[in-house]
């Protein structure tokens, strides 16, 4: 889960509405006012996360003249979801994420955070030929791994399976609050954080909770696509074990980029330098389309 800085919405990014044959999908916008946009990004949260995990870098990248879209997944925040567990296997999510593309009008550079990346990566698999890029931002191979952290992500899936979703925020947010590394949130953060949580479809976040614990490893499979990869993630990041994301950088073919001075969240720790990578890497890609 990513923590906004602030609530206010930079000028020219608005909440919009997009509209899919697979249902539609809250998101945060924005489009460039002068010219003709260089492309689309579609930006992809993680688990616990949404769309506004992504605020600062929708603005900087629509400076850069990219459309900018960031969404959240179905049952995620202000997106609806069913309660059928089987709507939110990395399958369905990732043909969201195909939808998504085609609504867009298709070669989106596709960005997937966390475990976002777990579900874009799942996409392009699913239907390369409608992205131009994926971006695997803090993301991982598969499932996590240590002990610690699976133990965690257990009680919570079980939590979810059998408390009110207000209670199990509450269960959780008694642990994070006991961690030495706990800084307590502004009044109208930890507002929003709340309110996002419980905003949740429960079996949505139950089971994407799971899919931490089940994914696997399709890196190989990633890798033998034509879709052009890149794998980021903050200097301090403490999700994936870094050793792991260089290590599916080094399986993919492609060397890792780090954002200096940022942990999990770099689209909010440090949008600039995280907007700077991205649209180098687009640019990148697209002359190397030219030249296909």
């Amino acid at each position: 889960m990513s923590t906004p800085r602030t609530m206010t919405l930079p000028d020219g990014v608005h909440p919009a509405t997009l509209e899919t044959d697979r249902g539609s999908f809250a998101t945060l916008m924005a489009v460039p006012q002068i010219g003709t946009p260089l492309g689309t990004v579609l930006l992809v949260p993680g688990w616990t996360g949404s769309k506004e995990d992504f605020t600062p870098l929708v603005d900087h990248l629509c400076r850069y003249g990219w459309r900018t879209v960031a969404v959240d997944q179905r049952g995620q925040h202000e997106t609806p979801g069913t309660a059928e567990r089987t709507a939110y296997t990395l399958a369905e999510l990732g043909a969201d994420v195909v939808a998504m593309s085609k609504a867009l009008g298709g070669y989106s550079q596709l960005v997937g955070h966390s475990f976002g990346g777990l579900v874009a990566r799942e996409a392009v698999l699913t239907d390369p030929s409608v992205f131009s890029t994926i971006t695997l931002l803090c993301s991982g191979p598969s499932a996590f791994t240590d002990e610690v952290t699976l133990q965690g992500l257990q009680m919570l899936a079980f939590g979810l399976d059998n408390l009110p979703i207000e209670q199990v925020y509450d269960l959780k947010l008694e642990h994070d609050v006991k961690n030495p590394g706990y800084v307590a949130p502004p009044e109208d953060i930890a507002a929003f954080l709340r309110k996002r949580f419980t905003a949740n479809n429960p079996v949505s976040l139950a089971e994407i909770t799971r899919r931490l614990l089940d994914a696997e490893d399709k890196t190989d499979r990633l890798a033998k696509t034509d879709v052009r990869k890149q794998v980021v993630y903050g200097a301090s990041d403490d999700g994936w074990p870094i050793t792991v994301q260089r290590a599916m950088a080094d399986a993919l073919g492609v060397e890792a980029q780090v954002v200096p001075d940022a942990g999990h969240s770099p689209a909010i720790e440090q949008p600039a330098a995280t907007a700077r990578i991205l649209v180098d890497f687009f640019h990148d890609s697209s002359r190397f389309d030219n030249l296909v």
